[in-house]
């Protein structure tokens, strides 16, 4: 008798409401945030996710979070930030929430950017 894989994904709706503020960014459950990270870094085009991930990336570096070494444990294999998923950098910011809250609360501006205004990072060739 053949086994059915339920795909996780097909549950995922990216209409549904994402994070509103910077507060409820910080104190999110990790899954929901992560879940949240992922459907708003997916509404990206491919440039404005890469200057988003970018911008989280460099913010969770300045505060003294290393970057390179969680993704790696994560399983991320990607050598630059326009290789990194949508998942992986959703992964990591879940994984940020849990182990250093710290770090997440210097780039929750950064995040909450995605969320709420996502015209503060899309490209200029973009805006019409």
């Amino acid at each position: 008798m053949p086994l059915k894989r339920i795909r996780r994904g097909a549950k995922d709706n990216l209409s549904e409401s994402l994070i509103q503020s910077e507060a409820e960014l910080v104190n999110a459950d990790p899954d929901y945030l992560r879940d949240s990270v992922r459907r708003a870094l997916l509404s990206l085009s491919f440039i404005e996710r890469t200057n988003a991930c970018r911008r989280v990336l460099d913010g969770l570096s300045n505060a003294g979070f290393g970057v390179r070494e969680c993704l790696l444990k994560l399983g991320a294999s990607a050598r630059t930030t326009e290789e990194l998923t949508a998942p992986e950098i959703a992964a990591l910011i879940r994984y940020v929430r849990l182990i250093q809250p710290n770090a997440l609360r210097a780039v929750a501006p950064l995040l909450h950017e995605v969320f709420v205004s996502p015209e503060t990072v899309r490209s200029p060739e973009r805006v019409a």
